[in-house]
């Protein structure tokens, strides 16, 4: 078998992707082979350096917002080194638009979750078979394209949630998938509405190898509802809730645990004042992140979001009790959100830094495989935007919303 070099473009925004990929390329046998790289910026002289001493297999995970630059990427490497090599992507959006990959330049793309798919769709190149008998990789010549919630899970248990070997290393993903159906949001269409979870035995197996080969001292969690973790997403466990923050608590040589604060956020109808008092005895974070989104409930049933801004308010209001700063998510230009509308959630803003909050603001984008989709972007009036910008110099807003509105007109303009 001829030395195969899979060169996996590293980006800010898709880390933790790249972390879990890489992490299963690592642990799969029949890729010990393979060497690896993950540049932060794709070199031409690197990839012509891999060429030359055999095929090369270059991989993307993209996301709706860095489409740009991707794309733009694959045409040069494509002009410079034509068909010499393989060019394979993945991600959230190129699991709801694999032909729109496939017309910019990529050989082949993975659909849905790639812990499983990535590794096989690897073998199958280095032993020069079809990747497109795999089920979830999509080629030039496939006439189907899988929708990635139809597709069997991944069993999280099974995969690592970051690459020791190579030392890529960041949050661990407790819990992946969502009940609640959002229609801003693509988790439902990626995924599903079953809720997985990550064992704690899991949990504390990679935390302790981290600790004791890279140094770990620290540690977040991914989940779109921290506070569910170990149920069915709707609920809170508390006992299996503590059992993880007790069991992480005991790894030695992990001295911080961070858990409900980002990257990771919870749902407001989840935070109780028993749940933050326990919480306060584990846990290193003074922040936790509330995804409220609007001050509206009639946007927010408009949403499916599934609570009310009373259920917000009730969370920001125990957690500084309790002693957090709360983060406020909050999506300005929501699909049906009257101007009036917008400026209630602008002015609540206002108060939450007066009662000691944050908020984390974004403005609406149409992300492909949201049910939302085809919605007009989100739009700021002038005066929405210079309240905002003040709410920003004084640290009390934070968040890419400033960039957000181009991107989500990009994003609408690129769907027509």
């Amino acid at each position: 078998m001829d030395s195969h070099t899979l060169i996996f473009r590293a980006h800010s925004s898709s880390r933790y992707s790249l972390a879990a990929l890489v992490g299963v390329v690592e642990i799969d046998h029949r890729l010990s082979e393979l060497a690896i790289e993950a540049p932060l910026e794709l070199s031409m002289k690197s990839i012509q350096d891999s060429v030359t001493r055999g095929p090369t297999i270059v991989a993307h995970s993209v996301m709706s917002t860095q489409t740009d630059r991707v794309y733009k990427e694959i045409r040069d490497v494509r002009e410079r080194f034509g068909d010499s090599i393989t060019i394979v992507g993945g991600g959230a959006h190129a699991s709801a638009r694999p032909k729109e990959l496939l017309e910019n330049g990529f050989d082949y793309v993975v659909v849905g979750e790639g812990e499983k798919t990535f590794p096989e769709l690897l073998w199958y190149l280095m032993n020069d078979k079809d990747p497109t008998n795999i089920e979830g990789v999509v080629g030039e010549r496939s006439k189907i394209c899988p929708i990635p919630r139809n597709l069997a899970p991944v069993d999280l248990d099974a995969q690592p949630p970051f690459a020791l070997g190579m030392n890529i290393v960041g949050p661990v993903e407790v819990t992946r998938g969502c009940p609640f159906s959002c229609k801003f949001c693509c988790t439902p269409f990626l995924t599903g509405g079953r809720v997985r979870n990550r064992s704690i035995d899991s949990i504390v197996h990679w935390l302790e190898k981290a600790v004791e080969r890279s140094g770990f001292d620290r540690t977040w969690f991914l989940s779109p509802n921290a506070l569910a973790y170990g149920g069915r997403g709707r609920t809170v466990e508390e006992d299996k809730l503590e059992g993880l923050l007790k069991a992480v608590n005991k790894i030695e040589g992990l001295n911080e645990v961070f858990f409900g604060s980002f990257p990771s956020e919870v749902r407001p109808e989840f935070v109780t004042k028993p749940i933050l008092e326990m919480m306060k005895s584990y846990v290193a974070n003074k922040t936790l992140q509330i995804g409220l989104q609007a001050n509206s409930d009639r946007v927010l049933k408009l949403s499916n979001r599934h609570h009310t801004v009373e259920d917000g308010m009730n969370a920001i209001n125990l957690s500084l009790d309790s002693g957090f700063v709360p983060h406020v998510d909050m999506i300005f230009g929501l699909p049906g959100e009257t101007r009036e509308e917008l400026h209630q959630s602008i002015d609540l803003c206002y108060t939450l830094a007066e009662m000691g909050a944050k908020t984390h603001g974004h403005v609406f984008m149409p992300l492909p495989g949201s049910e939302f989709e085809n919605e007009a972007p989100g739009r700021l009036d002038t005066e929405s935007r210079r309240l905002l910008g003040e709410l920003s110099r004084k640290k009390l807003l934070t968040g890419s919303w400033s960039t957000q509105e181009s991107m989500a007109e990009d994003l609408s303009m690129k769907k027509s």
